[in-house]
């Protein structure tokens, strides 16, 4: 057998076994740890959300079974039987924090926080019911540098987002090199459900609805269809009027580092006000554009709206 021949073999041999590893590390369970993230070099003591950097004492793990309560302006987590098993604190007041988390910023080469985004304010005086996204995971990033990337959509207050959200890369709840999903509510705390690993092509659809309530306060759940074991339940939280479909990305240093293809089309968008149709019309914010990200409203309002998002 020649040279040229036994190289091949071998090489052969290195991709598969190469293939196998990468397999493997996409059929991990669902409690997957938090990891090591090279982007937080410059945030010791923190760690990485879809709301930005979040200190590490801030951000809390919940389990299928237990939800949150903000009854008494205090965020606690309860476990099935109602017994408080944390109590983390104040509900944040003001709305500062919550603008951290929008708008690009010059971390690393390229922009940092949310990318693009389309967003629509309430002001029917019914609380919104139903917000409804369909997805489908993209490409993974054709160059991987340690960056994280997230879509998603989101209903937020003056100070906390609710938001059933697809990562590629670490974050506080875990993940690496391959998408997954979580649900989170953050904000100057940051709870996020297991992560659940999902492939490339995998149809997604991210629902949050309103459980009861709706005057100042309402309770809620954010879920991915399919996939009952982290839908996140939040009770008793100031009621949410902000609806938004967004990118977000921190620790890119390259285009490359975006899922490889030219976007992610967010369709079957359903968003409700009291039970019924919204009169919804999305604003757009391209705040970070240095690859050709942006935003595109294909089909305006609501219940089979469609947005693109391009990296």
């Amino acid at each position: 057998m020649s040279k040229y021949i036994v190289s091949l073999l071998l090489l052969s041999a290195m991709v598969f076994t190469a293939c196998k590893k990468e397999q493997h590390s996409t059929t991990v369970d669902n409690t997957v740890k938090p990891t090591d993230i090279t982007q937080n070099k410059d945030h010791q003591g923190q760690a990485l959300t879809p709301f930005g950097w979040v200190s590490q004492s801030q951000v809390h793990h919940i389990e299928t079974g237990e939800y949150l309560s903000g009854e008494g302006d205090h965020l606690r987590k309860y476990d099935r039987n109602g017994k408080v098993l944390a109590d983390y604190g104040a509900l944040e007041q003001t709305s500062a924090a919550t603008e951290s988390a929008k708008g690009g910023k010059g971390i690393f080469p390229l922009g940092s926080g949310w990318i693009t985004y389309t967003y629509w304010t309430n002001n029917t005086g019914s609380a919104i019911s139903y917000f409804n996204t369909n997805w489908t995971v993209p490409p993974a990033p054709a160059v991987n540098s340690g960056q994280t990337i997230f879509l998603f959509n989101g209903l937020q207050n003056s100070n906390h987002i609710l938001q059933p959200v697809l990562q590629w890369g670490p974050s506080a709840a875990g993940g690496g090199s391959y998408w997954a999903i979580a649900n989170w509510y953050v904000g100057n705390n940051a709870v996020y459900s297991s992560l659940i690993p999902v492939s490339p092509g995998t149809s997604l659809q991210g629902v949050m609805s309103l459980i009861s309530g709706g005057g100042t306060t309402g309770s809620y759940t954010s879920a991915f269809v399919g996939y009952p074991s982290i839908t996140l339940t939040v009770n008793n939280i100031p009621t949410l009027y902000w609806a938004a479909e967004s990118l977000e990305a921190y620790g890119v240093s390259t285009c490359s580092n975006y899922p490889n293809t030219a976007s992610t089309r967010l369709s079957g968008i359903d968003l409700r006000v009291g039970g019924v149709q919204a009169p919804l019309s999305w604003s757009v914010a391209n705040a970070v554009t240095d690859c050709g990200q942006h935003s595109n409203v294909v089909t305006p309002g609501s219940p089979n709206g469609v947005v693109d998002i391009y990296y």
